[in-house]
């Protein structure tokens, strides 16, 4: 086979939107010409990698052998690109900006440690920032990039109660969905009447902090006592010491190690937003850094939001993640 990088990151851009009309978008090329090469691409392989369906494409088996082969192929020759266009003792800096609900220890080593394989020959600098921060550094030119959360989609519960932050992204940014990041409704072992009435949260402007409250002033018609705290470690440890309830990631609250002495908040469902990177719409930064930062977050992300053989069947992981958590009955003592 002769395929040529240009193809592999089009049939990138491909699997990463299931759609050979959003990948002509993201790489401004047109839809014909993104056809022309994926059919190409097929001739090559010998069969198709795609499953053409009514609303877009998924990849077949051949295609899933060969996404994971372009993933390394695409890695090192951005590597090659970036040791010969750039001098390796003054590496380029990128500033990426994240909302504390996504900035806890174990996903910020992750996005590290990612960042260090496909963005090779650049720094990569984190800044832990709210919600409502995040346009005004991108404006001043602080961040490069910011890993937020949304809602999932107009349809999704969480519209009805929290309106989607960044009303003017459209104009000056453009998100790009990464993964659903599922949240739980925690409160402590030992906390067992009343945890309704006083919520931990911390970013007041992101949908995953301000929806717990709003659900739960609905329920009860009166509005919590709400604790800003800053961060998830933060928010975490009032939690532990029965403060209230908060809302946790889906891996934070299952990791045994971070996590004993918290339990679901009965009556309460489990939530999902998108993890989404924001980028400035005229960026004048090489695709090749963008394309790896959109990489390198999104594997971060999933990641996260992976169930770890090893984390199963220890007690603080049952104790959080139980069965029932989803389906229990009201809580009295949140609607009293």
């Amino acid at each position: 086979m002769d395929i040529d990088a240009r193809t592999l990151r089009t049939f990138r851009e491909v699997t990463l939107t299931g759609s050979f009309t959003q990948a002509a978008r993201r790489l401004g090329y047109s839809q014909s010409s993104v056809t022309a090469q994926m059919r190409a691409l097929e001739r090559q392989v010998g069969e198709p990698v795609f499953e053409r369906l009514p609303n877009g494409v998924r990849l077949t088996d051949s295609g899933t052998v060969l996404r994971d082969y372009a993933r390394q192929i695409l890695t090192l020759v951005g590597e090659m690109e970036t040791a010969l266009r750039r001098p390796a003792a003054n590496p380029p800096r990128l500033t990426v900006g994240i909302v504390p609900a996504l900035a806890y220890g174990q996903q910020l080593a992750r996005v590290t440690h990612i960042g260090r394989r496909l963005l090779s020959g650049v720094q990569l600098a984190l800044r832990v920032m709210g919600t409502s921060e995040v346009h005004d550094a991108f404006r001043s030119g602080a961040i490069d990039g910011a890993l937020v959360l949304t809602v999932v989609d107009a349809e999704d519960p969480t519209a009805l109660l929290a309106d989607q932050p960044h009303p003017e992204r459209a104009d000056d940014l453009t998100e790009v969905r990464l993964q659903e990041v599922e949240f739980v409704p925690v409160t402590s072992i030992g906390h067992r009447r009343g945890h309704g009435r006083q919520v931990v949260i911390a970013d007041p402007d992101c949908p995953s902090q301000r929806w717990l409250p709003e659900f739960l002033r609905l329920r009860s018609d009166t509005a919590p006592e709400i604790h800003e705290l800053g961060s998830m470690a933060g928010v975490r440890a009032a939690t532990q010491s029965g403060l209230g309830c908060a809302m946790l990631p889906m891996a934070l609250a299952a990791s045994p190690q971070e996590a004993d002495g918290l339990r679901p908040l009965p009556g309460v469902p489990r939530m999902r937003w998108n993890a989404s990177l924001l980028l400035g719409r005229h960026d004048t930064r090489p695709a090749l850094d963008r394309q790896n930062l959109t990489e390198t977050l999104r594997q971060a992300t999933a990641l996260a939001c992976a169930v770890h053989p090893g984390d199963q069947g220890r007690p603080a992981a049952v104790d959080v993640l139980g069965g029932d958590a989803a389906v229990l009955g009201p809580d009295p003592s949140i609607a009293s």
